[in-house]
């Protein structure tokens, strides 16, 4: 009869010890991505020499263990510009803002990296610039373009345009804006925290009436628009590519 009960007793340490192995060999670790919010990618960021800038990330589940935290950790940056935080944990999905603080930064542009890691697997690394320059953003972007237009009435056109500074910070006055000549100049608003700009609806100086938005860089921007009343007749829309 004992044999009989130690025969059962490891029988069930056996087959409960195969559960266990076999309960731990099918956890599979998390698998997961990490992107600027609203973006496919960890796109690079422009940041006030004086001030904060806000960056929105992403951590995207995949598959895997869903209850295994997701770190990430920012490196790569210099002395004079901090981040906050700088390293994060939480169970993906989720978004993080990390906040990055200068003041009197140096212009440069910076190699930095956002350090993913999570349980039972390798790291990984995604690489973005860090870019510092003015804290009013128009003033990368003063001086001479070239425009290229691709329009939806007039066609595709290139011709010359300068952006100047206004008395308020952050806002440029495009001259000749869509080639439609000296008097046209355009008011651009610029969003230092996402690289994004709008022209608010507005009559220009030959008569035409605008509003559009788009992005930029340090080197140029890229401007969809509708115009109507235009001296040519009818409206337009177009998409209007400023480079050096």
């Amino acid at each position: 009869m004992k044999k009989i009960a130690l025969f059962f007793l490891t029988f069930f340490v056996a087959v409960t010890a195969i559960i266990f192995s076999c309960d731990k060999a099918v956890k599979i670790p998390v698998s997961y991505t990490v992107v600027t919010n609203h973006d496919s990618i960890v796109r690079n960021i422009y940041i006030p020499d004086t001030g904060t800038f806000n960056m929105q990330i992403l951590v995207k589940y995949f598959t895997g263990y869903a209850q295994d935290p997701v770190t990430l950790k920012i490196t790569g940056l210099p002395g004079d510009i901090s981040v906050t935080p700088d390293t994060i944990s939480a169970i993906p999905s989720y978004t993080q803002n990390f906040v990055f603080y200068t003041n009197h930064a140096a212009h440069a542009t910076y190699n930095v990296q956002i350090v993913g890691s999570a349980p039972e697997e390798l790291t990984q690394t995604y690489n973005f610039t860090v870019t510092v320059i003015s804290a009013n953003c128009a003033t990368a972007l003063l001086g001479n373009f070239t425009g290229h237009n691709a329009c939806s009435a007039a066609g595709t056109y290139t011709y010359s345009a300068t952006a100047s500074a206004t008395a308020t910070p952050d806002q440029l006055a495009i001259e000749d804006f869509g080639g439609y000549g000296p008097s046209a100049i355009a008011t651009v608003y610029l969003n230092c925290d996402n690289d994004s700009l709008t022209i608010p609806n507005q009559v220009i100086g030959n008569g035409a009436t605008l509003s559009g938005y788009g992005t930029y860089t340090s080197t140029g921007m890229v401007i969809y628009y509708s115009a109507s009343h235009l001296p040519t007749g009818g409206t337009d829309n177009c998409t209007a590519t400023f480079t050096r």
